[in-house]
């Protein structure tokens, strides 16, 4: 059965969620059409099988059937309160934490439905990237409202939501990350076989010259964000997904229809407009094996000279690629061992025109961590039951001076210019980190990350060694669903 009800991404409650969800499809029992583009819906969750699944899969799919809980019935406004308190601990600080978000969701048919949900969190009152306004140590802002339509071969959702295109570990996708803040427009996915589905977003993005959207009577420039993809299956262990991004804009500047329409081939029409635009293109290629095996790598272009013909070609490349393989049931069953490296090139995101800088009210579209850095990691993950699970996580981060947000400097420019990567003073941070996780059906969860890190030159200052430790704490609480019929059907 379709059902139009979301299950939202980029959210602390429905974190594990994905969580599950990825681990399922990489082992290749979820041959989800959507989860590389993601949000998902219910029933993709529900149209799930334990029978005749092996013991450790069984308990993964029941664990993702009891989180996510039960879909609101036809004809009935639900209301979903999620009650977070949450704190950070750490050698020289400490904060504690309460967020709320009230959602509600009314199911006007298998085929349609509207949701709207706020996110009210102390946190991002300390959130340096925040923009907006606060209030008595708290902040917050619209997570998610949307009317959705899904059909047989066609969904389309309409106002407020995240997206996460990519399958990257904890949502860090090179291309739309799931921690990027919700886009504003509409977006659309269409399957036209089991092999072949298309997406489409399109969105206005926060205005620059404001420091945020909630400062009037200041100069402004629009900014637009449009996105397409083609997912191609040629068998069922293995998808290929085509991207291409636009931001663009400008004082006065509309939408173009040009960019709205997603079968028109992005950076050739900037290029014929004779236009200073931002586009990006990405390949995404994921291999899944005996259910046991599964790589994956994502690809971001950004700028690649081809040309030498004057100083202006000597800008450097602007990149990023992200690789992992995943063996699961290893050293045992329910066990998974997670190898994943990161390399996203100085400059990439950037532009000469601040309007079109890959950034949506502060926060990253793409990778959190922006440009100009490398890290590896590997995971062991493991199952105790189907509500407990661990992560051991060893990684080396090396992160030089770029930084998304710096001004545009052309140093290229200058005879004999050569930067190192990552560049300047790096930032080497190599660290250990564990993760608790814990569930009660869809009623409470509960989440706990230590960090253990040794630090060079921390800030990109040279000399500034230190150890550090972070701790974070989290409760979930899903407040029981409050239903109102609507209808007399």
């Amino acid at each position: 059965m379709v059902t139009a009800e979301l299950i939202p991404i980029g959210r602390p409650d429905t974190d594990i969620t994905y969580k599950y969800a990825r681990e399922l499809y990489l082992r290749g029992f979820l041959i989800s059409k959507n989860l590389l583009i993601a949000p998902l819906d219910y029933s993709e969750i529900a149209s799930l099988s334990a029978t005749g699944k092996p013991a450790g899969v069984n308990r993964l799919i029941t664990s993702l059937q009891d989180v996510t809980g039960k879909k609101t019935d036809i004809g009935n406004l639900a209301i979903k309160t999620a009650f977070i308190p949450h704190g950070s601990y750490s050698d020289d600080a400490k904060h504690a934490y309460l967020a709320l978000i009230p959602e509600l969701c009314y199911q006007i048919s298998n085929a349609w439905a509207a949701q709207t949900a706020y996110r009210i969190d102390g946190a991002l009152a300390d959130d340096p990237m925040y923009t907006g306004k606060k209030w008595d140590n708290f902040a917050g802002y619209a997570e998610l409202a949307v009317l959705s339509y899904r059909g047989k071969r066609l969904a389309i959702d309409l106002g407020r939501s995240r997206h996460a295109w990519g399958i990257s570990s904890g949502g860090s996708n090179l291309f739309l990350s799931a921690g990027a803040f919700p886009l504003d427009g509409i977006s659309f996915k269409y399957h036209l076989a089991d092999k072949i589905s298309f997406y489409s977003v399109i969105a206005a993005l926060a205005p620059v010259g404001a420091v945020s959207l909630f400062t009037p009577d200041t100069p402004t420039e629009n900014r637009y964000f449009s996105a397409h993809a083609l997912r191609i299956s040629p068998c069922l262990w293995w998808d290929v997904v085509l991207k291409e991004s636009v931001i663009y804009g400008g004082a006065g500047r509309p939408l173009e229809p040009a960019y709205a329409i997603p079968f028109i081939w992005f950076h050739a029409e900037q290029l014929n407009g004779n236009v200073d635009d931002n586009t990006f293109f990405g390949i995404e290629s994921v291999i899944r094996l005996k259910n046991r095996y599964a790589g994956y790598m994502e690809i971001l272009l950004d700028d690649y000279q081809i040309e030498n013909k004057s100083a202006s070609d000597d800008e450097p490349s602007e990149y990023g690629i992200t690789a992992g393989i995943d063996i699961y049931d290893f050293p045992m069953e329910s066990g998974t061992i997670e190898l994943e490296y990161t390399r996203i090139a100085n400059y990439t995101y950037n532009q000469n025109k601040p309007r079109n800088v890959y950034i949506n009210q502060g926060y990253p579209l793409g990778h959190p961590l922006g440009p100009d850095h490398e890290s590896f990691k590997i995971t062991c993950v493991y199952h105790f039951k189907k509500y407990i699970s661990a992560e051991i996580t060893v990684y080396v981060q090396d992160r030089g001076e770029g930084r998304l947000a710096d001004p545009w400097e052309a140093l290229w420019l200058n005879h004999g210019y050569n930067e190192d990567f990552p560049s300047g003073i790096v930032e080497n941070r190599r660290g250990i980190a564990a993760s608790f996780f814990f569930h009660k059906n869809d009623f409470i969860q509960g989440k706990m990350l230590l960090d253990i890190a040794d630090i060079q030159n921390d800030g990109n200052i040279s000399g500034a060694d230190k150890k550090t430790w972070s701790m974070r704490l989290e409760i979930i609480v899903n407040l029981s669903k409050i239903n109102w019929r609507l209808n007399d059907d």
